[in-house]
């Protein structure tokens, strides 16, 4: 029993030196929370923490909780994989996002191995799962409800069409840039889908040609390129709501940006790796 005692202090303490180290990174001190489900107390081992805004838990002990029949850790990726019924999830240590049922979501913090524990934002595998959260601020505490169907498919949820063009013209305009810039580009064009200035459809826009043409790969023919895996995974996030553009309209080449149109007339909202976005 001493042993045992004195290993979990030791976890305990190597775990809060990780989440310390990550909380600098990210410039803030981390926030220990409690988590339920279903009012039921979870033993994260004192790991859930809430982090500017946003709530870390362990993906093994949540989902546990929340009822997922397989929980395996693949040491040779630093995968956590979780399998319950109508769920298919997994979590790689590093990576922005986590992929469940096809479905892309993003943690711009990127899911975090710390003290050995695969974390992850406690709303996003909420989504995975079709379950409900609440954030309790006086308990400081977070509450689960294990309602709902788990997320539904990429296979059914994402538009075909959107997503081979909207790929397309990710990997044209920036398929060497980083997958933030990459989400970004997408992030354009999704945006004009959605103003009245620019055609609704994601084809619509890519190859819209009422005040010349919009995209210089539509002109090059590097629209029909094969895109890379990467300009495909970036497309599924900004369909999945991922947003690094904010509401961005235009996006140009950094090098040119100063003296382009949008340069000296749309307001600038932030440079991603070699383009400047404006709205």
């Amino acid at each position: 029993m001493f042993k045992k005692s004195i290993a979990m202090l030791l976890c305990a303490a190597c775990f809060l030196t990780a989440a310390q180290t990550f909380a600098s990174a990210a410039g803030s001190e981390p926030l220990y929370v409690a988590v339920y489900v279903d009012s039921e107390a979870v033993n994260t081992g004192s790991s859930a923490f809430l982090l500017d805004g946003t709530t870390f838990v362990p993906i093994r002990e949540v989902s546990a909780a929340l009822g997922a029949d397989t929980i395996s850790w693949r040491s040779d990726t630093g995968t956590a994989c979780v399998i319950d019924e109508g769920l298919e999830l997994s979590a790689r240590a590093g990576q922005t996002y986590v992929v469940a049922n096809g479905r892309y979501l993003y943690i711009p913090d990127g899911v975090q191995n710390i003290g050995g524990k695969i974390m992850v934002p406690v709303r996003v595998l909420c989504q995975a799962f079709g379950a409900q959260v609440e954030w309790n601020a006086a308990e400081r505490a977070v509450y689960i409800t294990t309602t709902g169907e788990p997320i539904e498919s990429g296979d059914t949820y994402y538009n075909a069409d959107d997503l081979y063009w909207l790929s397309h013209i990710i990997n044209a305009e920036a398929g060497c840039e980083p997958l933030t810039g990459k989400i970004a580009v997408g992030n354009v064009v999704l945006n004009r889908c959605a103003s009245a200035q620019f055609p609704d459809s994601v084809y619509g826009v890519v190859f819209d040609r009422r005040y010349g043409t919009q995209f210089t790969p539509i002109d090059n023919g590097s629209i029909y390129y094969t895109p890379n895996d990467e300009s495909v995974i970036a497309a599924k996030l900004a369909l999945d709501g991922a947003d690094t553009a904010g509401g961005s309209l235009y996006f140009i080449a950094s090098y040119c940006a100063a003296y382009s149109w949008a340069g000296r007339n749309r307001p600038f909202v932030s440079q991603i790796g070699n383009h400047c976005f404006y709205a």
